[in-house]
């Protein structure tokens, strides 16, 4: 598919970093994902990540990377922007990605750091610069030091900002000081995005109008009431049990028995990563009880 069809990319209001639906083989669920597509879009959702961190993208082959791009694009159709999640451990494996995704039709990246290799700042901002400049992608940067070792700090912001086409910040480090120097210090030059989701709503309150959030592939109407102030204290105060429930261990497999537990069952997460089991699984159907309307079943 032309990347030049994509709907260009505007860095505001939910995106929903897609779970991946694996069969019970461990295949790549196909018919299932094109479904979980329209579930949220139906829900409202303002754009979508493709093999993202919630979206297992570390887990996938080239190849199964490729058809998950290839089927999100497809079945959105040009009606929100999709986003694709880069990482890997190296600039050229990161750059690889990234030609993948343009020719896959996407709208822009979420770039996070190279994992493992600790770059120091410059390093970092070299490796941004080199990957935006090899595919021309309007790229959202994606802070989660938690994951990748480091951080996006002011020093790598300062070089990397002047790019035209890095235009935001998915900010996921649970420092939530970050906020305001970001907002004051690059706040003209990048959108800053909501990546945790505990603490939503401090960055919603600060003005943020942005949020990527995994858990919105189980409460996506929740996810987008959230953006109306008159809405978002009570629609926080029946979401955050679940909230904090599901970021406090076992993510991924979580949210996907989440998604199962409201009608849409999209498989196990890939190994190392296992399956909740049933004792963890109770507690999240209780916690999901507790959100009430904000967690109906997941339908188009």
């Amino acid at each position: 598919m032309n990347y030049a069809g994509a709907m260009p990319l505007s860095p505001q209001g939910i995106y929903v970093p897609l779970v991946t639906p694996f069969d019970p083989t461990g295949a790549v669920d196909t018919e299932t994902l094109r479904k979980a597509v329209h579930v949220m879009l139906a829900s409202g959702v303002h754009g979508l990540v493709a093999a993202g961190t919630t979206g297992e993208g570390y887990a996938l082959s080239f190849d199964e990377r490729r058809h998950v791009m290839q089927v999100i694009v497809s079945e959105v159709d040009g009606a929100v922007p999709v986003l694709a999640g880069v990482g890997g451990m190296s600039t050229h494996e990161a750059i690889d990605q990234a030609v993948l995704a343009k020719r896959a039709g996407v709208s822009g990246l979420m770039l996070a750091a190279p994992s493992y290799c600790l770059p120091t700042p410059n390093e970092l901002a070299s490796h941004v610069m080199t990957v935006v400049g090899a595919v021309d992608l309007p790229t959202v940067l994606y802070d989660y030091p938690a994951r990748t070792g480091v951080s996006f700090s002011h020093e790598v912001l300062e070089q990397v900002t002047p790019l035209d086409l890095v235009v935001g910040i998915k900010e996921a480090s649970g420092d939530l000081s970050r906020i305001g120097w970001l907002t004051a210090d690059f706040g003209s030059a990048l959108i800053i995005i909501c990546g945790a989701d505990v603490d939503s709503i401090s960055f919603l309150e600060s003005g943020v109008n942005c949020w990527i959030g995994g858990i919105a592939n189980l409460l996506p109407a929740a996810h987008v009431a959230m953006l109306d102030a008159d809405k978002r204290s009570t629609v926080y105060s029946q979401i955050l049990p679940t909230l904090r429930f599901i970021e406090s261990g076992d993510y991924n497999a979580k949210v996907k028995a989440g998604m199962a537990l409201r009608g849409l069952i999209v498989g196990a997460p890939r190994s190392p990563l296992a399956a909740i089991n049933a004792e963890t699984a109770e507690l999240l159907s209780n916690a999901l009880d507790q959100a009430g309307e904000w967690a109906p079943t997941l339908q188009s």
